[in-house]
């Protein structure tokens, strides 16, 4: 139970931190400095107000100094952020006194970012590429899956590539960004080529749905770009959670 509690508090940690990358790291802001602030009146956010997840609560969504809203985006990163950490051990089977444990979280961490990120802004950050790539590759080594991390690296960025190359050549215009292919290649290095697979197939399911009910409800045009990089996040932690189960109903059901 207090291995469980310390997890969870660190997941909120971690979220709040994560926070700070999802604002900054697509602005090419540091995330250490300057301290936390108000993105409105600039005030520096003091530590009672910087509480994760209670202070938005006890702020009632509101900065303390010029009243003006706080996005609600910073607790539910905190609180998804805490909920995934927790879940590593019973999904996994990872302790949390384990290198894989820590490897896990900041697979999650990266995908969170991304995830938000390319929401908010249409950016990926390539800071997360560079520290996520050797990351997966050290998780899979660990795990004695390194060539299969290494050819879903490699496939990845090379099946994204192809496909943005075949998307203009067709449609005349850009159908995938840059940032898709290398976010494909950290999926494949992260989760080796099967999970980045599983991941893709779910990531356009995904974007498939939601596109449909964008276009029923107006809130989109036919053509509107609509950015690839949370489906991917999404399919990502749903291979990590749930990929065998997945494969095994799928074979069990359609083959």
């Amino acid at each position: 139970m207090l291995v469980n509690l310390i997890t969870f508090v660190l997941g909120a940690c971690v979220g709040s931190f994560l926070n700070v990358c999802i604002y900054r790291l697509p602005r090419n802001e540091s995330v250490l400095n300057p301290p936390s602030h108000c993105p409105h009146c600039r005030n520096k956010i003091s530590p009672w107000d910087n509480i994760p997840i209670l202070s938005y609560f006890i702020l009632r969504g509101k900065c303390r100094h010029c009243q003006k809203p706080i996005s609600p985006r910073y607790p539910t990163v905190e609180i998804l952020t805490a909920l995934l950490f927790l879940s590593i051990r019973p999904a996994l089977g990872y302790s949390p006194f384990s290198l894989q444990f820590y490897l896990v979280a900041a697979f999650l961490s990266m995908w969170i970012i991304v995830f938000f990120a390319d929401f908010e802004t249409q950016i990926i950050p390539d800071e997360l590429i560079y520290l996520g790539i050797p990351l997966g590759l050290l998780f899979n080594t660990l795990s004695q899956n390194l060539t299969p991390a290494v050819i879903g690296l490699v496939l990845g960025f090379s099946l994204f590539y192809f496909i943005g190359w075949a998307g203009k050549l067709v449609f005349k215009k850009e159908v995938l960004g840059f940032g898709d292919c290398k976010l494909a290649a950290l999926l494949g290095s992260q989760l080796a080529w099967s999970g980045l697979l599983l991941s893709v197939f779910l990531a356009y399911l995904l974007s498939a749905l939601l596109v449909s009910v964008l276009l029923l409800t107006g809130k989109v045009k036919w053509g509107s770009y609509v950015p690839f990089g949370p489906a991917l996040a999404a399919g990502a932690a749903a291979t990590l959670f749930f990929g065998p189960k997945l494969i095994n109903f799928y074979l069990a059901y359609f083959l």
